[in-house]
């Protein structure tokens, strides 16, 4: 197989493994569950799509795929925590604070034995959080975008939204930010096997 075939089919092996990991987290929403089958894959690509440019507008802006000297240009604070109800990580939008859960990133450097890999886990998670960031400072946030009519009666029309939207374009930013050949919530998985 040529050098650029290889490439290729890694790049679209990477591709699927983005919108398969992005049904994991969306197929538990019952809005998700009731779309068709076409306008689920079109709607995952195009949230993905977002992410990814959010991503390339960063680059661009900040030099840098470093989210932690982004963040610290931005003024953003960053601090681990180890507060029962912080199962991973957050951005607190009122402080301009991402914490993170020392337990969490304490059990993923214990999942993950490449030493390579386990340098960037914090960035990892801080840019999962600088992308929140850029939701609520600048872009909105994505899930809002996205409405889904769930009833209707008449003029009466109940909508609803998925908020797991605005998780799936975390992660297509951090994987796009950081050029991970991994899909960010992997390592979540990791982690939650480690706890069972």
């Amino acid at each position: 197989m040529s050098k650029v075939k290889a490439q290729k089919s890694r790049s679209l092996i990477s591709e699927r493994n983005r919108i398969t990991l992005a049904y994991l987290e969306l197929i538990k929403d019952k809005v998700f569950q009731k779309l068709p089958e076409e306008k689920k894959l079109e709607l995952v690509k195009e949230v993905l799509a977002i992410g990814d440019e959010a991503a390339a507008r960063v680059l661009a802006e900040y030099k840098t795929n470093d989210p932690r000297k982004i963040a610290s240009k931005i003024g953003i604070k960053i601090f681990g925590e180890e507060k029962g109800g912080l199962f991973r990580s957050e951005y607190r939008h009122k402080r301009k604070e991402i914490v993170i859960s020392r337990k969490f990133h304490e059990k993923l450097l214990q999942q993950v034995q490449s030493k390579e890999l386990s340098e960037h886990l914090l960035k990892l998670v801080v840019a999962h959080e600088l992308f929140h960031h850029l939701e609520a400072e600048k872009m909105g946030e994505v899930y809002k975008r996205y409405k889904f009519k769930i009833f209707q009666l008449g003029p009466l029309v109940i909508e609803k939204t998925i908020k797991s939207l605005s998780e799936v374009a975390a992660q297509a930013f951090t994987h796009t930010l950081l050029g991970l050949e991994v899909s960010p919530p992997v390592f979540d998985y990791l982690v939650l096997t480690s706890f069972f």
